[in-house]
Order: C-alpha cells, then structure tokens, then sequence
C-alpha cells in the first residue's frame, strides 16, 4: 500500500466516517418506511466507500459515478466479492423494486436481501481501505472538525448519480 500525505489521511478518515453515517442514516430511514431517502443514503455510502479504498491505494478516480462503479467491479473480481462487485447494479433497480413494493405487488424481501447486500459490500470495502481494521473510526467532533479543515463534503458531493 501507499504511504499517505497527511491531507489523504485526513480525507480517507472524512470519507469513512461520512460513509458509515450514511449507511446509519439509511437504515434509520428504512425502520421509517423512507425507502427512496434509503437508496440516495445507500449511494453515497457504496460510493465514498469506494473512493476511500482507491485513495487509500494511491489510485485517484476521476470524477462522476462511471469510474466509482467499475472500479467497484474490478475491487469485487479482485476479491471474489458478489456483493462489491454487483452492489451498484441492484442500487440501480432499488428505487423500481421499491415502487412495487409500495403498490404491494411484491414483498419487501427483496429490498431487504439489497440492503443487506449493499450493507455488507460497504463493510468489506471499509475492511479493505487502510485502518479498516479498526473498530472504532473518529468521534464525531473529530468528523466535524475534518469536515470544517476540508470545506465539508468530498468532491462531488455524497456521490449520487451523475
């Protein structure tokens, strides 16, 4: 792995702890029915998760959704991860099955099986980045004062689609 400027450091950190809240904000949302509000929280949560594994291999991703998701893919062959590599595949169809589920022609286990999956995809990319073994990432002071250093969001945003 590369050797990080304290300025990566600091942005992985941002982006791992920007990630993991999102993905806390979308299950708060599904307990509430927000299924929707649930996906656009999924996609900013898989995406900074991919990023923070490029940046952490010294690998920049250009910008917009296109390169986040095939890197994914390459991230998910590397590591024989269905759940990497198909993560943003079924977050594509996620609003769709949601709609269904809504008119109720179809059970919500399906958007549970994408959730989990995606939940599961977000920890094990997390698991890759360095550090990723911690158990504890940064308190939210420390998130709050990384965001105030860095002007708060990463570049393009929380990472929906472009």
């Amino acid at each position: 792995m590369p050797h990080l400027s304290k300025k990566d450091e600091d942005r992985m950190v941002r982006y791992r702890g920007q990630s993991l809240r999102l993905l806390q904000d979308a299950m708060d949302e599904i307990r509430s029915g927000r299924w929707l509000r649930c996906e656009e929280l999924l996609w900013g949560s898989l995406t900074l998760a991919v990023k923070g594994v490029a940046l952490g291999r010294g690998r920049e991703l250009e910008d917009g959704m296109k390169a986040v998701e095939e890197y994914a893919l390459e991230l998910g062959n590397e590591h024989r991860d269905r759940r990497i590599r198909e993560a943003f595949t079924k977050l594509a169809v996620f609003g769709d099955t949601a709609e269904q589920v809504r008119e109720s022609r179809i059970r919500a286990d399906h958007l549970v099986t994408t959730l989990e999956d995606v939940t599961g995809a977000v920890e094990k990319l997390w698991d890759m980045a360095p550090g990723g073994d911690l158990l504890f990432g940064p308190t939210d002071e420390e998130l709050d004062e990384l965001e105030e250093m860095d002007g708060g969001r990463p570049e393009g945003g929380y990472g929906g689609r472009d």
